[in-house]
């Protein structure tokens, strides 16, 4: 590790902390339980069926001298983020961090949206990003420290033709994030929303022509890659975003559709 490398590990304070990060088996929560990891953080990496994905994380984590513990857990059910959290206190004693970076995509007209499909995506973008946050807020009050970063999406943000039950799902944790920071900030906890745009990953669902067309109206003229939007949940869960409260971060590379 490079001098620079390390004074900004340094800097960022993660090391030491212990952070729970949900759909660590996508590439973009896998991407923030790395970054973590590398930075020091213990993470406690939850998955829902992609086992194998989790087992590759682990590895990928150790090989880098990193900590990361996988934790099987539904996060369409309540319990999934206890589980979660009873992990991380078991095998740590507390959380310091949570990354809810599960969630569900589709693709479908509104008028094409059956209620099973929407109700899926209320379970897991919605009410299992917020149960995941009240479980960690429990310990977080006790220590009088935490952060929680939430995933949200540019669509929820502007919308998206084609995704309004997911941008619905998305965009209701901002107001659900401002609110809670108000409550939670004097106990020295924030609560963000971090917000990605188009990015490299497998939950495109654009084909090449839409592709072609989006980029046309992003400021950086590419997709973004996994590793930038977890470079900006580092630094929500850092101690220097300390005064960084209740507001939502879009890494978007200035997108403007």
């Amino acid at each position: 590790m490079s001098s620079v490398t390390e004074r900004a590990v340094e800097r960022l304070g993660l090391s030491g902390r212990v952070v729970v990060v949900s759909g660590a088996s996508g590439q973009i929560g896998g991407a923030c339980a790395l970054e973590l990891s590398a930075l020091g953080a213990a993470v406690v990496a939850g998955y829902h069926t992609g086992t194998e994905a989790a087992r590759k994380l682990q590895e990928q984590a150790e090989g880098q001298g990193g900590t990361l513990v996988p934790v099987a857990a539904d996060l369409s059910r309540p319990e999934g983020a206890d589980a979660l959290v009873a992990a991380a206190v078991e095998r740590f004693g507390r959380v310091d961090g949570c990354v809810a970076a599960a969630g569900l995509r589709t693709r479908r007209l509104a008028l094409a949206t059956d209620e099973r499909s929407l109700q899926r995506l209320l379970q897991v973008n919605l009410a299992g990003a917020v149960s995941l946050a009240k479980a960690c807020l429990k310990p977080m009050m006790r220590a009088r420290y935490g952060r929680i970063v939430l995933f949200g999406s540019r669509a929820g943000t502007s919308g998206l033709p084609g995704h309004g039950a997911y941008a619905a799902t998305k965009g209701a944790l901002q107001p659900w994030a401002a609110s809670v920071a108000g409550e939670v900030g004097g106990h020295g906890i924030t609560v963000n929303v971090v917000a990605p745009g188009a990015i490299r990953a497998e939950v495109m669902d654009f084909s090449e022509a839409e592709r072609d067309l989006v980029l046309k109206f992003i400021g950086a003229g590419r997709l973004g890659e996994p590793e930038e939007v977890a470079a900006a949940v580092s630094f929500l869960l850092s101690p220097s975003a300390s005064y960084v409260n209740g507001t939502t971060l879009v890494v978007d590379g200035g997108a403007r559709f």
